[in-house]
């Protein structure tokens, strides 16, 4: 990965702290699984570096259709379809659910 992509994605976590907790539900295996697994594995660490106290959930299951659950003050949630998207989609759907915060 160059450097651009690294700058970009931690500039697009910046609005972070506004989400309380993010949840990614995925599959192991599955190809419409493949775009979440290889985005968290390009960008857990500028996830956590954008905001190191907000709790980043991980949860995999045989089967499951990717997804990713965001939650907010006062325990408002919401969540996207990540099912066959790839990292680059997945990033605009995370920056889109950040930015969209009640």
């Amino acid at each position: 990965h160059d450097t651009r992509t690294r700058t970009m994605s931690k500039a697009a976590f910046a609005s972070l702290k506004a989400v309380q907790e993010l949840r990614f539900h995925l599959c192991q295996t599955s190809k419409g699984s493949e775009g979440v697994r290889n985005f968290l594995l390009a960008s857990y660490k500028n996830l956590k570096a954008a905001s190191p106290s907000t709790p980043i959930l991980i949860r995999e299951a045989a089967g499951v259709e990717g997804k990713l659950y965001a939650r907010y003050d006062y325990g408002v949630e919401k969540n996207v379809s990540l099912e066959g998207l790839d990292a680059k989609a997945v990033e605009k759907c995370l920056t889109d659910l950040v930015s969209s915060a009640p």
